[in-house]
């Protein structure tokens, strides 16, 4: 018998999904997947896909720092993965937490990309562990990569595995986390995201490492999310989800070793919540951005063949305006250099013409005053819900 199933009754290595998993998180787990694959499927812009790419990148790498303690905000890391932050030498410490795990995720994607294998093993949470610690300032009884030595106490509520037994737990989560992903027929990519989450908890549970633990965790968890078919936009949606509900993620951890019969159900749950809701967002992101396009489709099409000065400035104003919120007719002038050139020189009554025109067109939607003088404008874009399907509101049924 090993010390550890003494000190840490709860790591047996199975999952008994009757009674951790229930219809709500059943359905939170498919919801997940199809919600993976939507994003997958989704063809952007080349310029917006590595916008939203170099956004969720920063997301994942604020997060998994921040949750450590690390203080910079996420503007910061943006600018840190932008090379555009230099920080005084008493805070370069946080900087190169964060280009660590960023490090770190790009290795994944790296390899991921020219078809390395990228399975876990040991070696490779050493490996991930050494990458999170690398440069940082030293510390006693730490040494990045390699399994400590001596106890460790974890967020101050219990002590991690024993040390001699941590190579060994290691090994055995990794084998377990393989029997999981080995599931085959429909359940495979499910039980792969449920394997990802557990191979998070699993490793803060060993504890393995003298420090950066949690940043590996993570690191693993977003490799085993990217093996799950997530797509790596998707995939640092946990980390970003643990750091925005930090005091319920530390709850969750410490309730499913706090007593019998240690249960994982709670985290489980608050997990793919947190997963489902992050990816709706990103859904949402991904809509607006094909509604913009859509829009600016539109716009071309309607003034196709029309190519007088006139047709000119009126495109170039009705694809100026924000959506969403009236823009006043006083700004209609600088809303970009190619409007306030294509209006030098011209009397007010030719912005009264095309704004007229535009109406007319039922390309904006205008805000009048006692006067009947147009104030204010918006581009009408639900012109669009004619492309789109009808779908009735279930309120209203």
């Amino acid at each position: 018998m090993r010390r550890y199933e003494e000190t840490h009754p709860w790591m047996t290595f199975s999952l008994d999904l009757g009674k951790e998993m229930d219809h709500e998180s059943w359905m939170l787990l498919g919801e997940a997947v199809s919600k993976m694959d939507h994003i997958a499927g989704v063809p952007l812009h080349p310029a917006v896909a590595s916008e939203l790419n170099q956004v969720y990148l920063s997301k994942g790498a604020h997060a998994t720092t921040q949750i450590e303690g690390n203080t910079l905000s996420e503007d910061e890391v943006r600018r840190r993965l932008d090379h555009d932050l230099k920080l005084p030498p008493s805070r370069e410490y946080l900087g190169q937490e964060v280009d660590n795990v960023i490090e770190g995720y790009n290795l994944i994607i790296k390899h991921l990309v020219e078809d390395k294998p990228i399975a876990l093993t040991p070696k490779r949470i050493k490996e991930f562990n050494a990458i999170v610690l690398r440069d940082l300032p030293p510390e006693e009884g730490v040494t990045p990569g390699e399994v400590r030595t001596g106890s460790v106490t974890v967020g101050n509520v219990y002590r991690g595995a024993p040390a001699g037994d941590c190579e060994y737990l290691l090994s055995a989560m990794c084998e377990w986390l393989d029997a999981i992903r080995a599931t085959e027929g429909p359940l495979h990519r499910p039980m792969a995201v449920l394997a990802a989450i557990m191979a998070h908890l699993y490793t803060a549970w060993i504890h393995p490492f003298g420090n950066g633990n949690g940043r590996t965790a993570r690191l693993i968890e977003y490799q085993m999310l990217i093996q799950a078919g997530a797509p790596s936009v998707a995939a640092h949606v946990l980390a970003d989800h643990y750091n925005r509900t930090r005091t319920e993620y530390a709850r969750q951890l410490r309730l499913t070793s706090a007593r019998e019969p240690y249960s994982v159900k709670g985290l489980i749950k608050y997990a793919l919540q947190g997963l489902v809701d992050g990816l709706t967002q990103q859904i949402d992101e991904i809509r607006n951005d094909q509604f913009r396009v859509m829009w600016v489709n539109f716009i071309h099409e309607e003034f196709h063949d029309k190519d007088t000065p006139a047709c000119s400035r009126q495109r170039k104003l009705v694809l100026a305006l924000s959506p969403g919120e009236m823009t006043p007719r006083s700004k209609v002038r600088e809303l970009s250099p190619a409007l306030a050139i294509a209006y030098a020189g011209k009397e007010e009554k030719t912005v009264t013409r095309d704004l007229n025109t535009l109406r007319e067109m039922d390309l904006i939607r205008v805000r009048r005053n006692t006067r009947g003088t147009i104030t204010a404008l918006r581009p009408n874009i639900a012109r669009l819900r004619a492309f789109m399907p009808l779908v009735a509101n279930a309120d209203g049924i």
